[in-house]
């Protein structure tokens, strides 16, 4: 006589097993977490991301090498997280004053937008690496970088496109800010300074960050403001 059927609502498939399921998950994101704050703290005793290996970073955090392409594809992929970090500090606070100090007046709206364009200046030019990573990721995503690495460079040109904004609509801002472009407009042709400003310092061209932010002051002034 053949056995009977197993009861389908065997320990297998009791609610009682189904927590179970879950706990790789679980055990996956905090794998992840482990690998990426390893990174994190070997990139800030080097200052960088340009020495830092799979290698390293797997015997750092306790893991295999693989774990490491098993959760980010390849090492760009998990070095744009770090990036990510860094970039995402230069945000201002949610209903942080955006550019004025009580009155509505800014007193340097100039130096207000060269202070932003340097903050990211000095975030992608930290090494080739960084610099690598950020321009490759620019403009276009691709599949190893963090997914929000794009909208957190949104964030960042709509802070500096709501900052050219304000200045154009305050005529009592000096200098005072062309009427003839949109900041939408002028805020892509300062991340081209940015850029530009970027691959000078960085290929050894001027070698003083201090000369290279004095030029990209020099050419934003003339691009900026109505020529008296």
């Amino acid at each position: 006589m053949p056995n009977p059927p197993s009861n389908p609502t065997s320990s297998a498939t009791t609610p009682a097993a189904r927590p179970r399921q879950r706990r790789p998950q679980a055990r996956t994101l905090k794998t992840r977490e482990k690998v990426l704050e390893a990174a994190r703290q070997m990139a800030e005793r080097s200052g960088g991301l340009e020495e830092l290996t799979a290698e390293a970073i797997a015997a750092e955090a306790g893991v295999a090498k693989g774990t490491i392409f098993a959760h980010f594809t390849d090492m760009d992929g998990l070095l744009s997280y770090l990036l990510l970090d860094r970039l995402a500090e230069l945000i201002k606070p949610e209903g942080s004053e955006p550019y004025a100090h009580g009155s509505g007046v800014h007193p340097a709206p100039l130096e207000g937008v060269l202070g932003k364009m340097e903050q990211l200046i000095r975030v992608i030019t930290t090494d080739q690496t960084v610099l690598r990573l950020f321009l490759q990721n620019t403009g276009y995503g691709i599949g190893t970088c963090a997914p929000e690495f794009l909208a957190v460079l949104h964030r960042l040109d709509g802070e500096l496109e709501a900052f050219l904004r304000a200045w154009q609509e305050h005529s009592q801002w000096r200098p005072a800010l062309r009427q003839d472009l949109d900041p939408a407009e002028m805020t892509d042709g300062l991340i081209a300074f940015m850029v530009h400003a970027a691959l000078k310092h960085r290929s050894g061209q001027t070698a003083d960050l201090s000369d290279v932010l004095a030029r990209l002051k020099r050419h934003t002034r003339a691009y900026l403001t109505v020529a008296k």
